[in-house]
């Protein structure tokens, strides 16, 4: 399977610093390829504002299962660097859309999508609210490459069924969009290390 990691985003919420906070010994955005590519899925990244950054954090992982790709119009949003993103996909294969602001997700949550998949889009949901990543049929690839601009995926994906797998993992649900919600996740790892 394949893996869209978008991080192209202004990050404005965090004053563009979210994907560099460390966590771990690492950075945020580390985490989340590291994860992928341990999950053995070749990992597509979508960069844009700090693209230089963002591929230097990812220096130590190239591989030939790692792509980083610019979207120069990152701008546009989330739907605009999710084309490029599908872009640079094998079209035969299911893929993931994940985000890279979420560094408790590990490889067994994305093998544990996998292991659900039926060849219908599947995400997980976490005590009703639905999350990331999201599993998609290669049917996708085209549906996303054609949508018209902007769009987020949120809004694509409403106009699909979606099957979900129901989880107790707040991983699937945690983000880090702020210095605030940064700031729990630290305080969380101290008491649960």
């Amino acid at each position: 399977m394949q893996n869209i990691l978008l991080a192209a985003g202004l990050a404005s919420r965090s004053d563009g610093e979210k994907l560099f906070y460390p966590y771990r010994g690492r950075t945020i955005i580390h985490h989340s390829v590291a994860s992928s590519l341990e999950a053995g899925l070749f990992t597509v990244v979508v960069t844009g504002h700090r693209a230089a950054e963002v591929a230097g954090e990812l220096a130590d992982l190239a591989s030939a299962d790692l792509l980083i790709v610019n979207n120069p119009h990152y701008h546009q949003g989330q739907g605009s660097s999710t084309q490029v993103g599908v872009a640079a996909l094998n079209e035969d294969l299911p893929f993931f859309i994940s985000l890279s602001d979420m560094p408790l997700i590990e490889a067994r949550h994305y093998r544990a999508l996998a292991d659900a998949y039926t060849g219908a889009p599947i995400r997980p949901r976490h005590r009703g609210t639905a999350g990331h990543p999201v599993l998609l049929p290669p049917s996708f690839i085209p549906t996303i490459a054609a949508h018209r601009l902007p769009f987020t995926m949120r809004e694509l994906l409403a106009c699909h069924t979606m099957e979900y797998l129901e989880t107790t993992e707040e991983a699937y649900v945690r983000d880090v969009d702020t210095a605030s919600s940064y700031q729990r996740l630290i305080n969380d790892s101290v008491q649960r290390p």
